[in-house]
Order: C-alpha cells, then sequence, then structure tokens
C-alpha cells in the first residue's frame, strides 16, 4: 500500500524510532458522540499453538465490557476494566445504535487496557455497512521478525499503523474511514453499522502468525496463556452519526460562506459539493462496447434533500435529460429518454444507466439540485 504523505510525517522524538505518529485519543474527547450499544463475541484459545485436549480459553469479561464508554484508565494505580479478552485470533463484533458516518478526519476509535505505551496487544480493524460485508483498515507492522517479542514484551507504537492496541488504556486507537473509500460497492463509509476486531496473533510461527496488509508477519507479545489473553477490549467510540442533511454535512467539514455552497469544489477534486454529499464522495464512470454505453454512479437513499440527474449531449450546450433521482428515491427514466436503468443496493445504491448503440458521439454529465 502507498501511503499518503500525510500518514508519514511524524512529530516525534528522536526516542522514538519508527515513522508513524503515536496516535491516540483520550476517551474524555468531546468529539465522541456515541459508544458501541452491542458486542458479539467469539473468542480465541489462550495459546494458539496448544495442541493438548482440552485446549484453554480467555475468561475474563463478557459482552457487556465491549460496550458502553471506555472505563480503561491510564496510570500506575490505576484499573483498567472492565474489559473483554479475545485470546488468539479471537474477535468481537460491536454495533450501534444508530449508524455512524465518514467525516473529515479519524472516525472512531477503538480502545484497549494497556498499562502503559509498550507494552501493547494489537488487532485488525474491520467495518461493515450491512453485518454481513466485512472490510479491513490497510496496517503495517515494521517491528522486527527476527526474535520473538515474549509474554512481557514491548513493543514501539511508532513501528505501528493501523492497529488497534497501539495507545495505552484510556486513550483511543483512531480510523479514518476515508482510507476504505472506493474500496468496495459492499461498503457505504458514510453509513457504517459494525466493527470488528480481530486479535492478532502474534507468534512468529508461520502456521499460526498474523500478517499485515503487505504480507509482513506482525510480532507482539506471545504466548498469553492466561485467562485475560489476547487483545482485551475496552470500547469503541465514534465521533459522528449518519449525515442527512446538506447542512450538517457542510458544517462537519467546516465548509463556510463560498465554500459551502453547492457548486463549489472546495477540496479541488472535480466534484461539486452537492454531488459529492449526494453520491457518497463518488465518481461516476462510463463504459462503452460494440452494442451499448453503461454510465454508472451511485446514490445514498437516506440524503433526501437534493435531486440527482443525468443528462446527455452531442454540442456540450444543449443538455437532454435521461434519468433521474428525487429525494434518494429510486432513479427513473425521463419522458422520451431512450435509456434503461437499473439498481442495485439498499442504502449505498449503485445506478447504472444503459443506452444503446448507434446514438452517435455523446456528452454526458451528473448534474445535482437542492
Amino acid at each position: 500500500m502507498k501511503l499518503p504523505l500525510c500518514l508519514l510525517l511524524s512529530t516525534l522524538t528522536a526516542v522514538l524510532a519508527g515513522p508513524f505518529s503515536v496516535d491516540s485519543i483520550p476517551a474524555a474527547d468531546a468529539r465522541f458522540t456515541r459508544w458501541a450499544t452491542s458486542a458479539e463475541i467469539v473468542r480465541g484459545p489462550t495459546n494458539i499453538a496448544y495442541t493438548g485436549d482440552p485446549q484453554s480459553y480467555p475468561t475474563f469479561g463478557d459482552e457487556g465490557s465491549a460496550t458502553g464508554p471506555a472505563d480503561a484508565v491510564s496510570g500506575d494505580n490505576g484499573d483498567p476494566f472492565p474489559v473483554v479478552s479475545l485470546g488468539d485470533g479471537g474477535t468481537a463484533t460491536v454495533t450501534f445504535a444508530s449508524p455512524i458516518a465518514d467525516i473529515p478526519g479519524p472516525d472512531f476509535a477503538v480502545f484497549e487496557n494497556s498499562f502503559n505505551t509498550t507494552f501493547l496487544e494489537l488487532a485488525h480493524v474491520e467495518v461493515s455497512s450491512d453485518g454481513i460485508y466485512f472490510f479491513r483498515f490497510p496496517s503495517i507492522s515494521l517491528t522486527q521478525t527476527s526474535t520473538q517479542i515474549g509474554t512481557y514484551g514491548t513493543l514501539d507504537t511508532t513501528n505501528l499503523f493501523n492497529l488497534a492496541g497501539k495507545a495505552r488504556g484510556g486513550f483511543g486507537t483512531p480510523f479514518d474511514l476515508a482510507q476504505l473509500r472506493h474500496l468496495s460497492p459492499a461498503l457505504d463509509i458514510n453509513r457504517i453499522t459494525h466493527v470488528r476486531v480481530v486479535d492478532v496473533v502474534g507468534s512468529l510461527n508461520a502456521a499460526f502468525r498474523s500478517l499485515d496488509s503487505q504480507g509482513h508477519p506482525i510480532n507482539d507479545p506471545y504466548p498469553t496463556d492466561h485467562e485475560f489473553g489476547g487483545f482485551d477490549l475496552d470500547a469503541v467510540g465514534a465521533f459522528s452519526p449518519v449525515l442527512t442533511t446538506y447542512a450538517a454535512w457542510t458544517a462537519s467539514r467546516n465548509l463556510i460562506g463560498n465554500d459551502a455552497l453547492s457548486t463549489a469544489d472546495p477540496d479541488h477534486d472535480g466534484i461539486p459539493n452537492l454531488i459529492a454529499y449526494l453520491t457518497g464522495d463518488t465518481t461516476p464512470t462510463i463504459e462503452s462496447t460494440p452494442t451499448q454505453t453503461l454510465l454508472r454512479f451511485n446514490r445514498l437513499a437516506y440524503r433526501t434533500d437534493g435531486k440527482l440527474r443525468l443528462e446527455s449531449s452531442s454540442t456540450l450546450q444543449d443538455w437532454q435529460p435521461l434519468a433521474e433521482s428525487v429525494a434518494g428515491g429510486p432513479a427513473m427514466i425521463v419522458s422520451g429518454s431512450p435509456a434503461t436503468v437499473g439498481e442495485t443496493g439498499e442504502y449505498l445504491v449503485q445506478v447504472t444507466v444503459t443506452l444503446p448503440s448507434g446514438l452517435g458521439g455523446r456528452y454526458f454529465r451528473l448534474a445535482a439540485e437542492p
């Protein structure tokens, strides 16, 4: 994965060797507006390599330990509990009372219970907008892989990127949904319903190890064969609910004055504000074959304060409507249009407008109005 330059910049002092920022957000941060309200736990064993019978599993905590505001505290004598221990490769899938959304910067944070900034137990993080298909954040571990880190070994957090657990108790590791934009038509980053935390098996044994998104083994304390083994999930907190009005969307981006106009393009990506809002910041596409032309764009069914319209022209001056979606509703063919339309998806809807061949050279554009 090629990282944006901004992710590699660091303000760390010389004692921190890695290229990544410390990345931590205190639980008291006022941006946390909602916390997970339910959890499903599937524990892994306390030692995945144990071949005896029976296999043991961690017992510390339960589903309720992973819901609500973060309980873990950092400090010499603070008790960083309640948490739920996942064991080797265990998972916790949490949900929110209402979906969460992508806003500029981090969108949610995962809290573990480490008592300092070096004894770290790590986990992958995945999200879903339907509870069926989950998509993992790209991660990087630059920790050495020549020697196994022992049960109470330490890690340098600046060698870690997009792995939960790289912050001490009371501080969450942040994640930015924008990193998953355009990853799959099955993922709506503007309406996330589930967050899944997957314990990293820190073993360097090829039969059991966990890999980062670049295929590197992730070395973290192993084994942790006790009742609180593996990643200890405290909480998952989010910053923003689903944004369903244009005013809320512009406010979340701190757009004011002319930058907040529906026709403005303050990030200079070629997509005017209102179209970005109604389509989830996605770009229309076109595909031509000898028999037909396929035009595709997305619409967010829960954003009902605008109209999307696909138009065609042979001159770039006289634009004729082909299909339109009003107030988040299904895209409909405009009377007299030679096109047909099909849709897939429930909230993030993929619209395909098909035109037959033989219409001559055409230009197409996606337009929007409040």
